[in-house]
């Protein structure tokens, strides 16, 4: 891969060494490689914690891959006019996507790497176990976001050992999403029950993590491209695992579930998996949640926001009025600054598609706050993320059972306030009893809608359902229809123009132009 022609030199020093978050103290000065570095303990420590750092990259978790490359479906959408993914404009040669495949793949040498050392480790044999599960899991992760997005990509499976073995064809889809599998299901087995000390924490995956994201994976395989259906009682049984585990719960509170993760409070009781996150100047390991996608603010001490993403009508639609995430991730209001203080300036009820999203409002992070970027974790796995799924499955696998119901409930009890201290009529927030599984299957879709906006996984839920573009469509049909309110007219341009660009060559990203040029085995994706 090219990539791994740019970071051999210095392998170790680049791969483990530039990944000092706030893991890591000290920093060794001498030239090492992997024959000499892999002696102790700390050594695959640090090893580990370079690997998890590429999720916090500017180009993955850190904030522009969501922001301005999936952010533009039925819940919110990038506001930005130029050549960007999220509007479906930009072109193959567009550094977005080198960028996030460059760091993809770098995280997976470091994976390889590491694993292909750590038996030589002096360490104690669970600890050890720990982090080659770890390994296993965040390069099963990276190729599932690379299989996602790509289609057929390079599995890469083994240190890269010279620089001009690059020429790496593409595996299909389904060979990667059976490595993905065996990666996985490995790691599940070796990963403590609870992510602590130097192998955990918010950035590192708990037994209950893998379990909740292989039934990401398998409800994924069920659907577009592969369709394969006997992955839904997979998925179902992975779900069931990670919920019978009782290592976790909803907060009563949903807001305070984004408040907590905002205020850099780790609840594991309900956040399964975050990307840790770090705000320091003049570095990239800080983040952009909150800051592209929040309420638009012009001052730090308030949140300051960019304001690039806004939210839709079909999403607010969706909602309730008893639903109280409705008012949380949609916004009603932005701010207008004065001086050194900043004011609520309320939008018209009408303004449907002039909306903020809200989840994540940089008002509760830590003081001392900065402009232009955000501390804020991203998270990758939530409890009730879980037990949707868990419904989905069980719908797909058995129809809309008891078990389907009690799952959807606990969401939309929480969202409703019905687990608060002091809620009356308990079952208020209940879906409607006797859906077929048709029915029930649309109740799934929706409440991940409401459950889930600005946390990147509404594409990949479209997409994986066969309905990405028929949903854009719908979004285009909805601001042109002039029996409802006009939506402001450059808004409205463009969500037509990310309807209409959306041609079905997005289905998969392009692969870059350095892959194609330096990887004689590689092919372009269809249509770019």
């Amino acid at each position: 891969m090219q990539i791994m022609k740019k970071i051999l030199p210095l392998l170790v020093v680049c791969t483990f060494l530039g990944g000092c978050k706030k893991y890591l103290t000290t920093v060794p000065q001498d030239f090492i490689t992997p024959q000499n570095y892999f002696t102790k303990e700390q050594d695959a420590v640090l090893a580990l914690n370079a690997a998890f750092d590429e999720l916090s990259r500017q180009w993955y978790y850190a904030g522009y891959w969501q922001a301005r490359m999936v952010e533009s479906c039925d819940d919110v959408y990038c506001t930005l006019t130029g050549q960007y993914p999220a509007n479906h404009q930009a072109l193959a040669t567009d550094p977005s996507f080198a960028s996030t495949w460059q760091v993809l793949y770098e995280a997976i040498e470091r994976c390889n790497v590491l694993l292909a050392n750590i038996d030589k480790v002096d360490m104690d044999a669970t600890k050890k176990g720990y982090i080659k599960g770890e390994a296993l899991f965040f390069r099963a992760y990276c190729f599932f976001f690379l299989v996602d997005q790509w289609g057929p990509i390079p599995l890469k499976l083994k240190p890269t050992a010279d620089a001009n073995d690059i020429s790496i064809p593409r595996s299909s889809v389904a060979d990667v999403y059976a490595q993905i599998l065996k990666d996985m299901t490995a790691a599940e087995e070796l990963v403590p029950t609870t992510a602590l000390g130097d192998y955990g924490g918010a950035g590192y995956p708990a037994k209950t993590t893998v379990q909740g994201i292989l039934a990401r994976v398998c409800l994924t395989m069920a659907g577009d491209p592969l369709n394969d259906k006997t992955k839904f009682e997979d998925a179902r049984k992975w779900a069931q695992k990670a919920v019978d585990s009782k290592e976790h719960g909803l907060n009563p509170d949903y807001t305070d579930v984004f408040i907590k993760m905002i205020s850099n409070q780790y609840d594991k009781k309900e956040s399964m998996w975050e990307v840790d996150m770090v705000d320091i100047p003049g570095k990239t390991e800080h983040g952009y949640l909150g800051y592209l996608n929040g309420i638009s603010c012009p001052l730090a001490d308030t949140g300051n926001c960019a304001g690039q993403v806004r939210a839709t009508r079909l999403l607010y639609n969706l909602y309730n009025a008893k639903d109280l995430r409705r008012d949380w991730n949609i916004a009603p209001y932005y701010y207008v600054a004065s001086g050194s203080t900043v004011t609520r300036s309320y939008m018209s009820s009408t303004a449907l598609y002039d909306r903020f999203p809200g989840k994540f409002r940089l008002q509760y992070t830590p003081f001392p706050r900065t402009t232009g970027r955000s501390p804020v974790n991203f998270p990758l796995l939530r409890y009730a993320d879980v037990l949707l799924m868990l419904a989905e499955a069980e719908n797909e696998t058995n129809g809309p059972t008891t078990l389907a119901y009690s799952c959807i409930n606990q969401v939309r009890a929480r969202a409703w306030g019905k687990l608060l201290p002091g809620a009356t009529n308990p079952t208020e927030s209940n879906l409607t009893a006797g859906m077929d599984q048709a029915s029930f299957r649309q109740a799934i879709q929706d409440e991940r809608c409401r459950e889930f906006p600005s946390e990147g996984l509404r594409k990949h839920d479209l997409m994986r359902w066969g309905i990405f573009f028929s949903t854009l469509q719908k979004m285009k049909n909805d601001v042109t229809n002039t029996a409802l309110p006009a939506v402001n007219s450059s808004l409205k341009q463009i969500i037509i123009n990310i309807s209409d660009n959306a041609t079905p060559k997005w289905r998969y990203w392009p692969i870059p132009a350095n892959e194609l040029s330096l990887n004689n085995a590689m092919t372009q994706n269809p249509g770019w």
